[in-house]
């Protein structure tokens, strides 16, 4: 299943792309899911580097590893899933920035596939939730930046 929410963040793209490229930032916009997110080694991202994290859902805590599949400041990035151990997972997915004027459409892919056999059964909810759930992420990313966070 394919998720596909965009929204406009009323800064350029430059700025938009910063904020992203800062990992460190992901515990502000992805809250209140996100428990823990930490680059594997060391240096500047790019394709290869791998992030583990921590997201709860529901009663759990859910751990993962993806590794950055594209790396093309300032307009793209995009991962896999190395390992989940969450029920459904986001197999892969992208950040896809695009001006438009002085402002960016912030475009988040997420491509989900069930995990473990209780994953096939909760398909249809998060079907039918799909980018409604994305969507407060995004919009919390969009003021965190335009606040200059």
């Amino acid at each position: 299943m394919n998720v596909r929410t965009s929204i406009v963040i009323d800064r350029p793209i430059e700025q938009v792309w910063a904020y992203l490229d800062d990992h460190t930032h992901e515990l502000a916009w992805r809250a209140p899911s996100l428990k823990r997110l930490d680059q594997i080694g060391t240096g500047p991202a790019g394709v290869g580097t791998r992030y583990e994290g921590v997201i709860h859902v529901g009663p759990g805590d859910y751990p993962y590893v993806n590794e950055l599949t594209r790396y093309e400041p300032p307009s793209r990035v995009s991962w896999k899933a190395i390992s989940s151990a969450g029920w459904v997972i986001g197999s892969s997915g992208s950040y896809l920035l695009e001006k438009d004027g002085n402002r960016t459409r912030l475009t988040h892919e997420i491509n989900l596939e069930p995990n473990k056999p209780a994953g096939r059964l909760l398909m249809p909810l998060v079907g039918a939730v799909g980018s409604r759930s994305v969507m407060p992420m995004l919009v919390k990313l969009k003021a965190e930046v335009e606040r200059g966070g």
